[in-house]
């Protein structure tokens, strides 16, 4: 066998030159919503970020909503992954409550995908399919977070509900998210973060000697494999 046929590279087949083009217009689609809005994303600012041809959005997505709501999927399982991988850098914590909430902040928050969320959970409230679509960020993400707080947490004394205190920290930084913009610095939410750690700390603890990961929710594959 020739060099020349050993360098020469496999032809990608049509259906993965056609999943390529679709994630190429979904990753498109998600810069255009965290640089220019969910009003000032239309198909011409995708073509341009995605550097395509005009019918190329219309050959795989009929209409711009078939194409957000492609979008929003994408990004539910992205956020879902980076959750994942937050949770597991805890593993050698020596102090896993605030290095979870630094973690999570880092990991999701703080991120061009969660601009692009934030950015579609504002418009889903006018829109009920789009709705139904960010839903199941709710519902993945609080999977999630349940499995991991008890996981790795308990509570001081019987009136604590764990996972609900990590829902308010959801809460919390979802709305440290939309005043990013207009803050100093990192510092400045990272202070803040610390200072809900100490507040926790007077509810729940570490589970001693815990080192191994949270079980996966049941929804894990089908979430990262569509």
């Amino acid at each position: 066998m020739s060099s020349e046929n050993q360098t020469k590279p496999l032809r990608r087949t049509q259906s993965e030159r056609s999943e390529a083009m679709r994630q190429r217009l979904i990753d498109a689609t998600i810069e255009c919503l965290a640089r220019d809005g969910y009003a000032g994303t239309t198909i011409s600012t995708i073509i341009a970020q995605a550097d395509v041809s005009r019918g190329a959005p219309i050959h795989h997505f009929p209409t711009k909503a078939s194409l957000i709501e492609a979008s929003a999927s994408y990004l539910i399982q992205r956020l879902y992954v980076l959750l994942g991988k937050a949770i597991r850098s805890l593993e050698s914590s020596d102090d896993r409550l605030q290095d979870m909430i630094l973690a999570s902040w880092r990991q999701l928050f703080n991120r061009m995908e969660h601009d692009a969320m934030m950015e579609l959970m504002l418009a889903s409230r006018r829109d009920a399919e789009l709705a139904g679509v960010m839903r199941q960020l709710w519902v993945a993400g609080r999977d999630v977070l349940d499995k991991a707080s008890e996981h790795y947490f308990e509570a001081l004394n019987d009136d604590v509900e764990i996972s609900h205190l990590f829902i308010l920290t959801h809460w919390l930084m979802g709305g440290m998210a939309m005043e990013h913009h207009l803050m100093d610095g990192d510092h400045v939410v990272e202070h803040f973060l610390k200072l809900w750690t100490t507040l926790l700390a007077g509810h729940i603890r570490s589970r001693p000697d815990v080192t191994s990961p949270p079980p996966r929710p049941a929804n894990w594959k089908r979430l990262v494999s569509k």
